[in-house]
């Protein structure tokens, strides 16, 4: 079964599983990104694996699913909070959307060869520095997304690392035992949120094809564990 709204299909037979990074795996994981010359923040460091390991999963055919090729594009969009970024800024009183969309494209072959977690997040840093030098580039961004990215290969990242979403939703009664966005219907959308413990842990949530799952954990967890 699928639903289309506004041009997009909805999947509601999605798989979905959550992770929880340690600040020592998120430390792991940026230091084998270091070893190939690059130096990435957390959000760079999680979603460049979140991305690589969905390309590696997708690379294996599977029924009823589309499988990437290693001369295919692909695609991992997410946005940059700009407010800091403009000139004049829009003030700390300011309540409104102040985002730009960005999109990181490489070939397969960049992610299936060699180092892919350290070729991702290049790819994804570039896009940061992007949207600090040019925000105002990326106001577009469904334009952006609808014509220059196949949505069967392109990764879909919202929140934060730093999004501190346990804390956020204590109202009263001590912070919540688990925080889930619900709406997550696109086959390779990342939804990161900030660890319950607020230690600099990370929580990442990935909705994707059931066929694909166990190939996405594995090469995930692949890179996170000792």
């Amino acid at each position: 079964m699928q639903a289309a709204v506004a041009g997009f299909l909805i999947r509601p037979n999605l798989s979905r599983r959550t992770f929880t990074i340690t600040p020592q795996q998120i430390h792991r994981l940026k230091q084998r990104i270091i070893a190939c010359n690059l130096s990435p923040s957390s959000f760079v460091a999680v979603v460049a694996l979140a991305w690589a390991s969905f390309v590696h999963a997708k690379h294996h055919p599977a029924a009823g699913t589309t499988s990437i090729s290693p001369s295919d594009e692909v695609h991992l969009f997410f946005f940059a909070d700009c407010r800091s970024r403009l000139s004049p800024p829009p003030g700390d009183g300011y309540f409104g959307t102040c985002i730009s969309g960005c999109l990181a494209t490489l070939r397969a072959e960049d992610i299936l060869l060699g180092d892919g977690v350290a070729h991702a997040a290049a790819a994804v840093a570039a896009e940061v520095r992007r949207a600090e030098e040019e925000p105002a580039a990326g106001w577009e961004w469904m334009e952006t997304v609808t014509t220059r990215a196949d949505m069967d290969r392109l990764v879909n990242v919202a929140g934060s690392t730093r999004f501190p979403a346990y804390q956020a939703t204590d109202f009263g009664w001590g912070p919540p035992a688990r925080t889930e966005l619900v709406t997550m219907n696109h086959d390779g959308q990342v939804v990161l949120v900030a660890g319950k413990d607020g230690g600099g842990g990370v929580q990442a949530s990935v909705s994707l094809h059931p066929a694909h799952m166990d190939a996405y954990k594995a090469h995930f967890l692949s890179y996170l564990q000792g």
